[in-house]
């Protein structure tokens, strides 16, 4: 396999787990139990930043820029967690 269909593979499965974390993050419960919520995105946050840091370091230029745009939102995740959790771990 080519390493440009691999840095394609690596982000054709990372932004989908960036987008399911980033829609996980904006769900809002009645019961306002969020722990399963949080911490599953949170997980695929960091399962999605493997693969776009794989991408940096395996790819060129194009791939860099790409990655570090990519793993920006995961600043937003990790901040509503933090918001979050104090109240859903109690």
């Amino acid at each position: 396999m080519h390493t440009s269909q691999r840095i394609g593979w690596l982000f054709g499965i990372g932004v989908p787990l960036m987008i399911l974390a980033l829609v996980l993050q904006t769900i809002t419960l009645a019961s306002q139990d969020y722990r399963t919520v949080l911490i599953t995105a949170l997980a695929l946050t960091f399962v999605a930043d493997s693969f776009f840091v794989a991408a940096f370091i395996h790819g060129r230029l194009i791939a860099r820029c790409a990655s570090v745009v990519l793993i920006l939102p995961t600043a937003f995740v990790v901040a509503d967690f933090l918001r979050r959790a104090p109240h859903s771990f109690s």
